[in-house]
Order: structure tokens, then sequence, then C-alpha cells
């Protein structure tokens, strides 16, 4: 019987080319070979799960097309993943899931939801929040960091939801268009349902995926894939703008500003073009974006008195983490909770931060702050990792770098890597700005985006320790 040294080296025990030591570490890391339906053993069911299910979430057509959201197709692709996921690491001798410290955060704040169901104010709504939404979201990310475990496959859900985001936004631009889907203050909301719909949370998605499009734009690659990308940028920062979200605005703005730091693109260069796209675009923007941008530091240019309501609702959400610090008031019921004296009822904090602390308690908030934490310095740990790349060679010797190191990557998977990382780090920015005024924490965009800076960073790992290995089994083999 051939050891596994032999198989990876030899090929089964035939006499073939000896695979590269990255090819090797690949392997050894349990990354899928690519999909041959003549051989269907090598399509992974939990990734095609995980893929479609991403694709149904993010371009939703299930809004439009009755049957798709009847026959419950999105349902069903999970539970494929799932199984599959739950079939495959049995079969490898492995536990049920990875664990990473990540997914013990996710299962402990889903726990801690659970925990504040008996003494939440409506313990039925409470225990739908969990069971419609939170579990959903905690088993999708369980399947993400179980299944995307290569470049490629991150590279995929990367690509699906910057596509997804030009076919919203070229939907968005479309109604504005029309007069249609709109509300108040002629803002766009979204046209698919689900957490697009609203013209706050529109906004807040795109300012947190945005930074992918542009990874795509500046990383070598496909020049098709470049030319999309960069129209896709230019329909979102459109449809941005006729969401007149203020939350939005100040997101996106956080979010370049921290994307040009992380990818070193203050440049004589970048600095000219971002001047000469001020002047050609602001002059153009409508003088009700700017009427409604202004609010933001006057509070008498606020028609709609939402600045007003906004500031009431924080300081209604303090209180009611101050009465109830250890429950709070049940996950979901922060709008459901009316006692006397309450002047804006019927509402959500518009803060993701007091949405936890109000209505699951400082052990929730905990949590959920322990996440966020966690998926910024995942994404930060992956660029620095492969930040050796922009330092010159000279550089790299002096600091005791080498050439190339062995990290069991192909150089265009260290790009996309490091690229991406930068990307998700500017994601996160934007996302937890335009948090600070939405109540967010059970829904899927911040869960994504923890995914993809987790994903990205352990296949880093993964690879490094498995290219040590196979260097071991190569020096053995030519040892004997």
């Amino acid at each position: 019987m051939t050891t596994r040294a032999e198989r990876l080296t030899f090929g089964h025990g035939t006499l073939r080319t000896v695979p590269s030591r990255i090819k090797i570490a690949a392997e050894l890391a349990h990354e899928p070979h690519l999909v041959r339906f003549s051989r269907i053993e090598t399509w992974d069911w939990g990734w095609g799960g995980l893929l479609i299910f991403s694709i149904l979430l993010f371009f939703r057509p299930q809004d439009q097309i009755r049957a798709v959201g009847a026959m419950h197709v999105s349902d069903m692709a999970a539970i494929i993943g799932l199984s599959a996921m739950v079939f495959l690491n049995v079969s490898r001798g492995k536990s049920i899931t990875r664990m990473t410290p990540e997914l013990v955060g996710v299962l402990a704040l889903g726990a801690i939801i659970l925990a504040t169901v008996p003494t939440s104010i409506w313990p039925g709504g409470s225990v739908r929040v969990f069971v419609d939404q939170y579990s959903k979201v905690a088993l999708i990310f369980m399947l993400m960091v179980n299944c995307a475990t290569s470049p490629r496959r991150i590279e995929r859900i990367c690509w699906v939801i910057v596509l997804a985001f030009g076919y919203i936004s070229v939907r968005a631009w479309v109604d504005y268009a029309r007069g249609v889907n709109l509300y108040e203050g002629n803002r766009i909301g979204g046209a698919a349902g689900g957490f697009f719909e609203n013209p706050n949370d529109l906004a807040l998605n795109i300012a947190a995926f945005l930074p992918l499009a542009f990874a795509y734009v500046r990383r070598p690659g496909p020049w098709m894939k470049r030319v999309v990308s960069a129209v896709i940028i230019v329909f979102m920062l459109g449809t941005l703008v006729f969401t007149k979200s203020r939350s939005g605005m100040l997101g996106t703005v956080a979010m370049f500003g921290v994307y040009l730091v992380v990818t070193r693109s203050i440049t004589p260069t970048t600095i000219l073009a971002g001047i000469v796209a001020g002047m050609l675009i602001l002059p153009a923007l409508p003088a009700s974006f700017y009427e409604r941008m202004s609010s933001i530091t006057d509070e008498t240019k606020d028609q709609t008195g939402s600045y007003e309501a906004r500031r009431v609702l924080l300081e209604q959400a303090w209180l009611i983490f101050l009465e109830h610090p250890v429950t709070g008031v049940g996950a979901g019921q922060f709008m459901n909770y009316g006692p006397p004296g309450r002047a804006e009822k019927w509402r959500v904090t518009h803060n993701v931060m007091l949405q936890m602390a109000a209505e699951i308690g400082v052990f929730g908030l905990l949590a959920f702050a322990y996440l966020i934490w966690r998926a910024f310095a995942a994404a930060w740990w992956t660029r620095q990792a492969l930040s050796w790349m922009h330092r010159r060679p000279p550089a790299r010797r002096r600091k005791g770098v080498p050439a190339e190191p062995e990290d069991g990557l192909e150089p265009h998977e260290r790009v996309f890597l490091e690229t991406t990382a930068s990307a998700l780090v500017a994601c996160m920015t934007g996302w937890f700005v335009c948090a600070q005024f939405a109540s967010v924490g059970f829904n899927w965009t911040f869960y994504y985006l923890l995914g993809l800076c987790v994903c990205a960073r352990d296949v880093v790992k993964a690879r490094k320790q498995a290219y040590a290995e196979a260097k071991e089994i190569g020096e053995g083999v030519v040892a004997a």
C-alpha cells in the first residue's frame, strides 16, 4: 500500500511527473480540484450549495419570480450545502465543522439570543428573530469557513457580489429615471427586497462592498473583468447619490479614505485624478443631494425631522440598556417596547451597538464587538502577511524575507489575497461607520464580510502550513 507521501509525490504509486510543492500544499490543505463532471467525486456539493445560496441572496430573483420563492430554492441550496459539508468532514475523519474563534463567537452570540428569550418582552418575537434571521446567518457563516477554502472560491464569491451590485445599481438607475420605488425626498430604494430595500440599507451595502469592485479594477487580471468592474463602480456610486443617504455618504467617505491608505494608493496621480473627477462630477449632482447632506451638520435643514428622531432614539436605547443591562428587552424587540413616556414608538435604535445592548444586553454587545474586532484583525493580518510584495528586493533581503516566501501560494493567488484583504479592511470600515446609524446586527452584510475576512486569512495560514509539510515530504523522498 502506498503511503500518503508517495501518493502526493508520485501520483497514487504510478510513475508520473512530480508535482510542485505548491500543488502538493493545496492538496494537503484539502482544497478542491477543478470541477470535472466526468468525475463527479471532484465536485464539492458543500461549496456548490454555498455558491448557489450566495447568488440567490444577492441577486434575489425570488423577489421577481414567485416560483423561486415558493420553492424555497435558497433554503434547499443551504440544506444541500450543509449536509454535504458534514458528510465530507466526517468522511475525512474530522469533526462536523472547523472551529475558528470567529465561529465560536457567532455561535456564542446565538446562544445569548436564546438565553435572553425567557426575559424578552415578546418571547415569540425573539424566537422568530433567531429562527428566521440569525440561525440562517450562523449556518451560512459556518458553511463559508468550511467550504471557501481556496483563493479561487473566495474570488468567485467576491465576483458574485460585485456582479449582483452591478445588477441592483442598474435597476436603481432605471427606477430613479422612471420615478418609481422612491421614498420621501425622492430617495431611491433597492429594487430587490431583503437587506437592500430601504434607501439607507442600500447605501450601507454599497459602502460595505464597493471596495471589492475597486480591487478588481486595481489588480492585474482579465481586462474584461476590470472594465466591467469599473462600469459597476460608476453605477454603484450613482445609486449611492440617488439614495441621498447621509450615513451612506459618511461611510463611503471613511471607506474610501481607508482604502487609499491601506492600498498605498495616495500618489500624485491618484490625487490629480481625484481632483479632476471631483470637478466633473460634483457640479452635476442635484441640489436636493447637497441640501440633504448639509443637514448632517445643520439640523435646521432636515425637512423630515429624522435628525431629531434619531437623537431621541439613541437616548431611549441607552436608557433601556441601563434598565435591562444583562438581558435586554429581547432580540428584535426594541421597536415593540413601549414604556410610559417613550416618544419615538415603533422605531429601531438606528445604531448597531445600542441595538445589541438594548435588545440582548451587555453580553450580546460584548460578543458582537468581539466579532467586529476579529473581522478587522483577520483582514489586517492577511494584508500584513502578504505586504512583502510591495517591498523592493533589496528591502526584502534587509527584512530577512526571501524573494519568494515559502507560503504555498501561486503569484496570482498572492496578489488576489493581498488586494482582497486590503479591500476588506475598507469594507469593514464602510460598514462600521454606516452601522452607527442603522440597526443591522442580525443582517447578512456583516456576516458575509466577516466570512470573507476569516476565509482569506485561513487560506493563507493553511497553505503556509501545508507547504512546510510538502517540503518535508519532498526532502524525505529525495533522501530516500
